[in-house]
């Protein structure tokens, strides 16, 4: 993986920090945390698309995909997401949902990009079967761990998380997967939560 890319993840990584103060002190200081964030992103972004001369442009040039030069970034997104998720969601749904949205594709990219053999394309994107798995693993694994810290031993709802990962891996929705992923993921566990009484 470059360093462009390592950098994008551990800035991706940073999201964690409303799962922990959510899990630690608590939904209004991870709201209050979540929401301020959003807005410095959302003026940091509408600066940088509308000023050719925003003075932090070398600093987020460094986390951005090329891509992004002229559109809003993925780092928007993931906080986006995240502040729905704790407004709309119970706390272990957040939690879960947001591990499974930052680590399972850190990993996917990871092994993607150091063992990745066997490719695929998706919407321009050059991906691989290894890291497609290698995603669904770690999808699986975080839930079925986070699962049985807060509710108990849930296999089947891991596999279906899993799952729902994989396919938006997979078939690359032209929604931004930061926002995709943990939405897609909460929503997933609280229809099993319906279903399987969790």
């Amino acid at each position: 993986m470059n360093i462009r890319n390592l950098r994008r993840k551990i800035f991706h990584m940073l999201a964690l920090i409303f799962a922990v103060i959510y899990l630690g002190a608590g939904w209004l200081p991870a709201a209050i945390l979540s929401i301020s964030t959003l807005v410095l992103f959302a003026i940091v972004e509408v600066w940088r698309l509308r000023d050719p001369n925003f003075p932090l442009n070398i600093m987020v040039s460094r986390i951005i995909k090329p891509d992004e030069k002229n559109r809003v970034a993925a780092y928007f997104y993931f906080v986006l997401a995240s502040t729905i998720l704790i407004f709309l969601f119970p706390a272990y749904i957040m939690i879960i949902s947001v591990l499974v949205a930052a680590i399972a594709d850190a990993a996917a990219a990871t092994v993607g990009y150091e063992l990745g053999r066997h490719h695929y394309e998706a919407r321009g994107n050059l991906k691989s079967f290894e890291g497609l798995i290698a995603g669904g693993v770690a999808a699986f694994l975080i839930t079925l761990g986070a699962m049985f810290y807060f509710k108990g031993f849930f296999p089947l709802t891991s596999l279906i998380v899993a799952s729902v990962f994989v396919a938006l891996d997979y078939f690359t929705p032209p929604i931004n997967d930061n926002l995709l992923n943990p939405i897609s993921v909460a929503v997933t566990l609280t229809l099993c939560s319906l279903f399987f009484t969790i």
